[in-house]
This record gives C-alpha cells, sequence and structure tokens, in this order.
C-alpha cells in the first residue's frame, strides 16, 4: 500500500510505501529532509502530522513522541 506526504506549507506531496519511513521516502524522492540518526532517535526529522493517523510499530522513540 502507498501513502501521500503533503508537506505543508509549500504543498509539496510524495508517496510512502508501507514498509519505508516517511524519511526514507523522501530521501529517496530527492527531497532535503534533516535528519541525523534515521531511527528517530534524535529527533532531528520530527514533523507534525495534521490529518489521518500513523502506526508506528511496536516501537515509539521517545523522540518522536507527541
Amino acid at each position: 500500500m502507498t501513502f501521500t506526504v503533503h508537506i505543508m506549507p509549500s504543498g509539496r506531496r510524495f508517496d510512502v510505501e508501507s514498509d519505508e519511513s516517511v524519511l526514507d521516502a523522501a530521501l529517496r524522492q530527492g527531497y532535503a529532509f534533516p535528519y541525523g540518526c534515521r531511527n528517530g532517535g534524535c529527533g532531528a526529522c520530527k514533523g507534525k502530522l495534521l490529518d489521518g493517523s500513523v502506526n508506528y510499530g511496536t516501537n515509539r522513540p521517545p523522540a518522536l513522541s507527541n
């Protein structure tokens, strides 16, 4: 399954596969997103969810909590 991410306020969009992170999908498609550790631990890639839901799997890194 594929999901579409909308970046605000730029309005840019990109697709994310169900088996990849938003960061990995953005980087794969040429977007320059900030990141440090690539696993959610440092919080550099943290964003705000405006609509929809997220499945964090069995682990939810503290840096990415609400």
